[in-house]
Formats: structure tokens, sequence, C-alpha cells
């Protein structure tokens, strides 16, 4: 990783409009949104201008929750994405219009989640193309639940000729008594490869390889926020704290480390120093 920007991973707040009930914090949200931490676009810029003097441009990743419905986070996203590069992870809920407006597409990703329990995809596909004609890189992603798996064909369809690019993440979780993503069928992995991506999303999003004992760049070049400014190493370690964005003394690990998380269901694998 020597020479790419350091990463965070942001969540932002614990809080969303949304209730999927394959979502990590199904049953969590109300006890969740006490550890919210509220501030204004310049409080936090005052910290992530901090971070900008120690490590220079980083990218940041917020997810959450739904990043959208956090307060003023237009007016936060414009002057974050002046001193660092921004990834949004979001349902698709918010006004993208006015977002699309003031947000310049060359400082700021989108990643798409449809969540098709609770948005229509008529309404996805005419939000996503907004972004995309405004200049917007981001596809759309959609999630193998167990019972959401007989709509991928048609979906994946409809988005190509949209000119929309569609993927697709596996579920990890219990259905119906069974653990997944161990209890997909062969034909099920086989028909969602395509939409998986890299090899390593495959083994060890979909087949979940263990990473544990593996060097790590995770709180070195990476690390997860939490939503009341607790910095982890990685989202599967989230009592490993190494310190809190918001103190004026925060910094990153001295170098890579030991994996000590059993999987890695997220994106966080490729901190992994052996695949580099």
């Amino acid at each position: 990783m020597a020479g790419q920007k350091i990463k965070f991973s942001w969540d932002i707040h614990y809080k969303c409009n949304f209730r999927c009930p394959y979502c990590w914090f199904y049953t969590e949200w109300e006890r969740l949104e006490g550890r919210n931490l509220y501030l204004k676009p310049d409080e936090w810029m005052r910290h992530w201008s901090r971070i900008y003097d120690k490590y220079g441009e980083v990218k940041i990743d917020i997810v959450g929750g739904e990043p959208f419905i956090y307060p003023n986070f237009i007016e936060l996203i414009k002057k974050l994405s002046s001193l660092h590069q921004v990834k949004i992870t979001t349902n698709l809920s918010g006004d993208v219009e006015a977002f699309a407006k003031e947000i310049d597409p060359g400082r700021v990703e989108l990643d798409l989640n449809f969540h098709i329990l609770f948005i229509g995809l008529e309404t996805v596909i005419k939000k996503t193309l907004i972004l995309k004609n405004a200049g917007f890189k981001g596809g759309v992603c959609y999630l193998a639940y167990p019972p959401q798996m007989k709509e991928i064909k048609s979906l994946s369809e409809r988005f190509n000729k949209e000119g929309i690019n569609f993927a697709l993440a596996a579920f990890w979780g219990k259905y119906e008594g069974k653990d997944y993503p161990q209890s997909y069928s062969e034909e099920e992995k086989e028909m969602m490869r395509p939409f998986l991506g890299d090899i390593d999303r495959v083994a060890y999003h979909l087949n979940a390889v263990s990473p544990k004992g593996k060097l790590c760049n995770a709180g070195y070049r990476y690390a997860s926020i939490q939503a009341d400014g607790k910095v982890v190493r990685c989202g599967q370690l989230p009592d490993t704290v190494i310190g809190n964005i918001t103190d004026d003394g925060f910094q990153l690990l001295n170098g890579p480390a030991g994996c000590e998380a059993d999987i890695c269901p997220c994106n966080e694998y490729d901190n992994i120093v052996e695949n580099k």
C-alpha cells in the first residue's frame, strides 16, 4: 500500500430511515443512537483539518446508518471534500438533486445501495441517472438476501439497459435457520460470482475465507471510525480502540499488525498485506 492514501471508513451515525431485516443493526438502532455524535460542519472540519495536517489528503468512506439524514450533510460533504477524497454509501432516499448541484463529482464518489423492500426500482433508476448525468461515479449494489435472489436476473438486465453498473453483495447472517454465506448453493454462488468483482472479494466475501493471523494494514493505513468518534482497526474489531478522531493527539498505528478477526465480510480484506 506504499504510496496509496490512508483510508478511513466512517460510521457517521447509527440512524437510518429504513428497517431492512438483513441489516447488521436491525434490532440495535434505538440502542446505538445514544452513541451518535452530532457536530456542526465547521466543528468536524477542525478535526478533519488536523488529519490533513498530519497525514495529508485521505480517503473517507462515509457509511452508517444513512448518511443523507445526518444534519447539514450536504454542507459537511462540500467542506470535507475540499480537503479529502470522499465516498458515500447511501440508500438513495436523500435529495440527490440538491446534492448534485452542490458537490464536485471529481471529489466525491457514491456507492448506491438498492433496498427493494423500502424503495422502488424506478425511483432508484431516476436518482441514479441524475447523479450519473451530473458526473458522479457509482453503480447500484443489491444484496443477495435469499428471498430477494429471484429478482437478480431481471434487475441486472434492467440496470444494464439503463447503462448503470449493477453489483451484488453476499448476505452475512441467518435466514430460515441457515447461516449465510455458507448456505448458498453452488448454483447460487455461480450466479452471483460475475456480480461480485475481484477474486479477493469472492474469497473473503462469499466463501468466508478467514484472514486471521495475516499481516494487515488495518489500524496503520486504514481505520474504522465509529459514530461516537472512537477509532478501531476495522469493523470486525469494534472493541479494539486505538483512539478517538476528535482527540487532538489522535494518531494511527506505526505499522501493520496481524489480523485478529475470524472473518472479513466487507471490503476491509483489501488491507491484508499478503494480497499486495
